[in-house]
């Protein structure tokens, strides 16, 4: 019996030229996945490339929304990046998900102290 030949990848997706990223696109979001991103994020970290980590902590949250320290880990790049909003950002979401977080909680009262993280987000006016 003759094996099947796979069938042409089409141009039109990135996730379809790269099997790693289709792999990874079938796979998630996934609670086993992610953690060797943020390793090599915090690793990334410790030799100053923050940049680089920042990348990391990112691709791990999108590819298991669910630990909450891998969002801790990316707001702490971005704030190193002088990046407040979108560290502020990623931190309220982590403590939407886990309340009780005493990392995040710790994060949020040193960097916005007199914001509560369960607010919703001011509304800008007209």
């Amino acid at each position: 019996m003759r094996a099947r030949r796979a069938q042409p990848l089409a141009k039109t997706s990135r996730a379809r030229r790269d099997p790693e990223l289709a792999r990874e696109e079938a796979l998630r979001p996934c609670p086993f996945l992610g953690f060797d991103r943020d390793k090599l994020g915090c690793y990334l970290i410790e030799r100053g490339a923050v940049e680089i980590a920042e990348s990391q902590f990112r691709r791990a949250v999108w590819l298991n929304p669910y630990e909450s320290s891998f969002r801790i880990h990316w707001a702490l790049a971005l704030l190193k990046l002088e990046r407040k909003p979108e560290a502020h950002d990623v931190l309220r979401e982590a403590l939407r998900k886990n309340p009780d977080d005493k990392e995040a909680l710790v994060l949020w009262r040193r960097n916005w102290p007199d914001e509560q993280p369960t607010a919703p987000p001011a509304e800008v006016g007209p």
